[in-house]
């Protein structure tokens, strides 16, 4: 399932994206020109819309998809020892089992915590969430440790950049504004001046940035909002997502019939 795959958290992965694919110049106005075009408007919207829609299935139907290959795992090592003449031990099936599930379960992990950030977030207009933007890129203009490494030490600079960050993502608005003006009140207690470094091949950068958003607008993301403004597509989705939950259910009922009909032995130390 791609939806699996799909992370939420756009708008701080695009930052990191802007900042490695600038460096070592870190220049703010190349900065300035990508972020407000690398990740358009629309793009963080329908994956954000998108994830409050379908989210909770989708974590659902991966957490019984990796039950099941968690079972499959299970019936393989068992019939390999067993196919040796050996005895199984749980403990030793336990142990190898968890080394090769660690990446599955983190990757529902993700999906989890993309499904909480989503629905963590209140709802804004249009308008507001541009506002939203525009902030964030000031501040992290000033502020962000990757930008302006002379203050990544500094406590109170650190705290206002993790404030920002959440508050950024859960989209409030009101929080970012006062930030701004602590941001902004606390660089003036301190004299410091924010430098504005010029580099050049700014226009070569900024151009293949602008490549890979002709990359990126043919992906998900922008094909999501025709499926959310279809109330019938949506319910067929939902459909469909729910059925797929329930297979899974099922086969892993079948597979645990198999596991059984193994003589497992559990040894105490």
């Amino acid at each position: 399932m791609h939806e699996t795959r799909l992370i939420i958290n756009w708008r701080s992965w695009c930052c990191k994206e802007l900042i490695n694919k600038c460096k070592p110049c870190h220049n703010c106005r190349c900065y300035a020109a990508v972020f407000n075009c690398f990740f358009p408007l629309n793009f963080i919207l329908c994956t954000l819309n998108y994830i409050k829609e379908f989210g909770e299935l989708i974590a659902k139907s991966f957490e019984a998809k990796i039950a099941c290959i968690e079972k499959k795992k299970i019936i393989a090592y068992c019939q390999a020892i067993i196919n040796k003449g050996g005895t199984v031990d749980a403990n030793q099936m336990e142990d190898y089992i968890s080394v090769i599930m660690k990446d599955y379960y983190l990757q529902l992990q993700q999906i989890l915590d993309d499904n909480h950030n989503a629905n963590s977030g209140s709802r804004v207009s249009e308008y507001e969430f541009r506002k939203i933007k525009k902030i964030y890129y000031a501040i992290a203009k000033l502020i962000h440790p990757d930008m302006n490494p002379s203050l990544k030490e500094d406590e109170t600079i650190s705290d206002l950049w993790n404030r920002t960050v959440i508050a950024y993502d859960c989209n409030r608005l009101k929080e970012l504004e006062e930030l701004q003006v602590l941001v902004n009140k606390y660089l003036a207690s301190i004299d410091y001046k924010h430098s504005d470094i010029k580099i050049d091949n700014i226009e070569e950068k900024i151009f293949e940035l602008n490549e890979e958003i002709d990359r990126i607008i043919n992906t998900d993301p922008y094909t999501y909002k025709y499926l959310l403004a279809d109330e019938e597509a949506v319910s067929d989705k939902k459909n469909d997502l729910q059925q797929e939950i329930e297979d899974y259910k099922k086969y892993a009922l079948q597979l645990d019939e198999v596991i059984a009909s193994f003589n497992l032995e559990r040894k105490y130390s």
